[in-house]
């Protein structure tokens, strides 16, 4: 059987999806890129803003145009959702978060219910996609924040936290398989641990406890962690993770907006006060961490005012990285139900001016490293050379100098690299190096 796996959204789904192949191939089945002929495709599909639902429909679509007869398979948020969005004819078979653990055996029967299907499917050469050089370990699930414009709370259900043996068995397994960096996910990371989220009611911990235990991991080189609240940031946590020398200087903090009342609006439950407050706390701890976040513009009710107070925030924080996005109205969601709705032309010109100014604010940051010397993880080799993450996740160009070797470089190797300049292509912003 020939299987071809898709995955939109967060690391959350990456991670899931990566357990469905793995137990595609124990069951003897073999991956193919998505864009091949396959007998089943799996769409892990996404729901949080009206682009990626659209993105999913146009997916699950496109298996359908690859191969009439496959058995196509919906999962994920947008079917969690549903709604009058879910194509009722572009899937076979739907399958909702809950159920995701059991997919690989629910296609095996709507199979089996196949009649018509034979079980060879000739003698076509088989090609494995290219492995991550990092490895996503989610840890945790479901959201009870339920702030004003997020649909997840609704489509991922409680908190649940997996068991810290099992993360920590999870963990020396990846290491093993040759994987040098482990990046912890979770819908709501930053509830990784709280009692009630564990099997026994009455265990608790916390996420700095288990990195101190995942520092410890042999073959594990570096630790990342997905997006997290800045309310984890607090003195006991930052005591907590003093050894762990494997987690890298790099937090995603989500902020959304700059904006006290937008804030208030957004059911964010900290203030750009405290939000400031938690990045002081991670800089006197290490000065050099890299803070990425991700800003919400146009949400209903935000003036050209809230919105300058937004831009001046990024400012005064100073972020290695800005995701921005255009509000994206969800029914089902409070804010979603607000006649302040912001026009679509005001939100597009928010956030070109957000976007450059993310852009600079990056530059700004890679450009303190140049002439430091930096680990770079090597993820892909292209035609201007090897391309990987520092630790503080900064995209770099990596080559050799005049006449030295390369064939002493490979994927998956962290390698030191002197850095030399800072370059913008395609609107993303690169360091360049040399090995040193």
């Amino acid at each position: 059987m020939r299987v071809a796996l898709y995955t939109l959204g967060c690391k959350v789904n990456s991670y899931e999806t990566d357990k469905i192949r793995e137990t595609f191939q124990g069951e003897g089945a073999v991956i193919v890129p998505f864009t091949e002929p396959a007998d089943v495709y799996v769409v892990n599909t996404c729901t949080v803003t009206q682009m990626a639902a659209k993105k999913s429909r146009q997916i699950l679509h496109r298996a359908r145009r690859l191969n009439p007869e496959a058995l196509i398979v919906a999962a994920g948020c947008f079917v969690q959702a549903g709604g009058e969005e879910m194509p009722k004819d572009a899937a076979d078979l739907y399958i909702g978060n809950e159920d995701k653990p059991r997919l690989v055996q629910m296609v095996d029967e709507a199979m089996r219910d196949r009649m018509e299907r034979t079980e060879a499917c000739g003698e076509i050469r088989e090609e494995e996609p290219r492995e991550h050089t990092r490895a996503f370990l989610k840890i945790q699930d479901g959201c009870r924040q339920y702030c004003s414009y997020c649909i997840i709370p609704y489509v991922r259900g409680p908190l649940r936290s997996k068991e810290p043996e099992e993360v920590l068995a999870e963990a020396k397994d990846l290491a093993a398989r040759g994987y040098q960096e482990l990046v912890l996910t979770g819908i709501h990371l930053s509830s990784y641990g709280r009692k009630g989220t564990f099997s026994d009611p009455g265990r608790q911990t916390t996420l700095g406890a288990l990195i101190g235990r995942l520092n410890e991991t042999e073959g594990l080189t570096r630790i990342r962690l997905g997006s997290l609240e800045p309310g984890l940031i607090t003195e006991e946590y930052l005591e907590e993770i003093a050894e762990a020398d494997k987690l890298c200087p790099h937090y995603h903090l989500s902020l959304q907006s700059g904006c006290a009342k937008t804030l208030r609006s957004m059911n964010r439950r900290y203030t750009p006060e405290e939000y400031a407050g938690a990045v002081e706390l991670l800089r006197r701890f290490r000065p050099d961490t890299a803070i990425t976040t991700d800003l919400i513009v146009g949400f209903p009710g935000e003036t050209r005012e809230d919105f300058e107070e937004s831009l001046a925030f990024l400012r005064q924080i100073g972020f290695s990285q800005v995701h921005v996005f255009k509000y994206s109205r969800r029914e089902g969601t409070a804010a979603a139900k607000r006649k302040d709705q912001v026009p679509e032309d005001v939100k597009h010109e928010r956030s070109e001016r957000a976007i450059e100014e993310a852009r600079a604010l990056s530059e700004r940051f890679a450009s303190r490293f140049i002439g430091s010397v930096q680990n770079v993880l090597l993820e892909e080799r292209t035609e201007r050379g090897w391309e990987g993450y520092t630790d503080h996740y900064i995209r770099t160009l990596v080559t050799t100098a005049e006449g030295a070797e390369t064939g002493r470089l490979s994927e998956n190797q962290i390698a030191r690299v002197r850095l030399q300049s800072c370059i913008c292509q395609g609107g993303e912003i690169y360091l360049k190096g040399v090995i040193a």
